[in-house]
This record gives C-alpha cells, sequence and structure tokens, in this order.
C-alpha cells in the first residue's frame, strides 16, 4: 500500500482548531471528510476491471511501478540465445487471400465507428525495454480496449506482464519478431526465426498461465486466448514481398496502422499526440502507439483523446473484433 504523507494536516488542523473548539460536531465533521479524502486518493487507479482478470497477480503487481518504463543493457553473453522452444507446436494454416498484402485500416459498414489502439513492446538484440504501466492502468480503469504488438524477447524479459496481458479480456496480444529486425536486411533464415522464435515464447508462457491453478479458478478462462498470435506487425514498418509470403504461409495478418502518433520522438507532447489522434481517427482507424517505456507522452495523452472519441460515438475494439467487422483496406507493400 502507499505510504500516506500526514504533514500537510498539520496547518490544516491549526486552522480549524482556531474557529471550532476540539470537540464541536463541526471540527469532527471536517476532519473525518479531509482523512476519508486522503485514503481514497491513496487507493490505486484501478477499476473493478481487475474482477475480470484470473487472481494470479496482486493489485500492486498489476498496478507496476515508475520503474518499470526503464530500458537497461541487455547481458552480451544473453543477447542472442534463442527461446527454448524455437518453432511452436501450433502453426496456423494460410491467410486467406482477403487477408493478405499489408493492412493499414478497415473500411466499415455506414454508421460503425469502430477503432482500433494498438501499442508496440518492442525489444532490440543489446537492450532490455521498458513497460509502461500509466498505459496499462489507463486503458483498465476506462475499460479501453486494445492490441499489443510484443516482440519474443520484451515477452521472455517481462513474462508476468506478458502474462498479465494476455489473460486480459480487454486486450490481446500480437507478434512484433523476435528483436525487432529489419525485414527488408533479413535473409530468409532469419526472417522466418524472427517470426517463428517469437511465436513460440507466446506459446510458452500461453502454456505457463494454462499450468497456473490461479488462472482456472472462477470463470473457464481456457478457450478464450489463443495458443499462439494471429497477427504480425513488422518493425520499422518494413517489409517486402518475400516477408509478405512468409506471413501468409504462417497464417499471420500483417499489420500497420493509418494514425501515427509519433510517441517514440523525445520531444512529443501528450497534447500533440492527442492532437493528431483527434484529426486524423476515422471509423476503422489503426492507431499506433508504444508501450515499451519509450512511448513519450503517451500514458498524459490517452486521457485527453479517449474521450473525446467515445463522446464522437467510437468504440475501441481490438484488432481482431476490427477485422471481423469490415472489409481490410490492403496494399502489397509497408510502409518502409
Amino acid at each position: 500500500m502507499r505510504k500516506i504523507n500526514f504533514k500537510p494536516v498539520e496547518p490544516f488542523l491549526k486552522s480549524l482548531k482556531s474557529g471550532f473548539a476540539r470537540g464541536s460536531v463541526v471540527f469532527n465533521f471536517l476532519l473525518a471528510a479531509w482523512f476519508l479524502t486522503v485514503l481514497s486518493n491513496s487507493r490505486p487507479a484501478l477499476s473493478e476491471q481487475l474482477e475480470n482478470l484470473p487472481p494470479c497477480w496482486s493489485r500492486a503487481a498489476l498496478n507496476g511501478c515508475a520503474a518499470d518504463k526503464e530500458t537497461i543493457p541487455c547481458p552480451a553473453g544473453s543477447r542472442n540465445i534463442p527461446p527454448s522452444r524455437v518453432r511452436p507446436g501450433e502453426i496456423a494454416p494460410p491467410l486467406s487471400p482477403d487477408m493478405t498484402g499489408s493492412i493499414r485500416s478497415v473500411k466499415l459498414p455506414a454508421g460503425v465507428k469502430l477503432i482500433a489502439l494498438t501499442f508496440d513492446l518492442c525489444e532490440v538484440e543489446n537492450r532490455i525495454s521498458g513497460y509502461d504501466p500509466g498505459i496499462v492502468n489507463y486503458l483498465r480503469s476506462n475499460k479501453v480496449k486494445a492490441t499489443f504488438f510484443a516482440g519474443g524477447k520484451w515477452m521472455r524479459s517481462h513474462p508476468e506482464k506478458t502474462m498479465q496481458l494476455m489473460a486480459d479480456p480487454l486486450f490481446e496480444i500480437g507478434n512484433h519478431s523476435w528483436n525487432h529486425g529489419n525485414f527488408r536486411t533479413l535473409d530468409k533464415k532469419e526472417a522466418l526465426n524472427q517470426v517463428l522464435w517469437s511465436q513460440a515464447q507466446y506459446e510458452l508462457l500461453w502454456e505457463e498461465l494454462h499450468k497456473r491453478p490461479c488462472f482456472h479458478a472462477g470463470e473457464d478462462n481456457t478457450k478464450k486466448i489463443p495458443r499462439v498470435p494471429r497477427l504480425f506487425r513488422f518493425p520499422y514498418g518494413a517489409c517486402d514481398h518475400d516477408s509478405l509470403k512468409l506471413l501468409q504461409d504462417l497464417g499471420l495478418a500483417a499489420i500497420q496502422w493509418d494514425v501515427v502518433t509519433g510517441d517514440p520522438a523525445k520531444g512529443r507532447s501528450a497534447a500533440g499526440i492527442a492532437q493528431t489522434v483527434l484529426k486524423k481517427a476515422r471509423p476503422g482507424s489503426i492507431i499506433i502507439c508504444h508501450a515499451n517505456g519509450r512511448g513519450h507522452g503517451t500514458a498524459e495523452s490517452l486521457p485527453m483523446f479517449v474521450p473525446e472519441l467515445r463522446k464522437a460515438g467510437f468504440d475501441f475494439v481490438t484488432l481482431s473484433e476490427l477485422l471481423a467487422s469490415g472489409t481490410p483496406v490492403r496494399v502489397p507493400e509497408c510502409y518502409e
């Protein structure tokens, strides 16, 4: 529990004592009201949405802390180690023709106003990236659905955070390669490993989560989480014909975006992000953000644009839900 600082009460009490006797009803009423306010403000800012999660983590573990956002060097000896399983047990069937290519948005029926918030969880070879709890806490508290594209190496570095996201019915996880490789420069074997290692790491954590008795407590969660991701986002938005064909054969839809928040830029402000989103978002839009500690201003921008989009009639959905609600807008190449 967060430590409560009682120092501000001293001047407050002195001012009250000057006007009221210690035993007065008014004094006691005001003191009780102030104390309840302090206690209320000391509670973690998560809503009853946590009740929809299996009881595998404490509130404090789900809340996270400021240190979670930090990026640190990755020890040299552990940089190129593959996951304990390099190929997932489950491989999806190849994509249908209407899901191939690079998907940038979804064309929805008239009057349908759905939108997908996406957050990349990137981790490169020589660094261990962070996790932005402020983003996830806001999404949970306000019941905002979202899709997280997690790198396999990031998932291995953050197993509990990955399983928390995996188990939350608000969220889904997509594949963001193993360690943020550039698919325009990788050879075929490297590209295959970037995809399959990440699929396998997700599957390992899926299995770990399903082994835990807490996961099976209460509501049946076993059929709600896919064993492996069905969505993929190319690092840097970079691909070529061969890498698109690779994803097609592995049953992974290539997801890009049509609204760029620009949050990796250190000078990016929350107000600037909100302004961009509110100006460019359309029904069927896919918004790209970052939740690995490199999303500058992202957490602070959410309260600025999420309520406004909801007032405008938008509903936030996962990418899978968005894709199922309309026709993917596809192109035969990536942005880079």
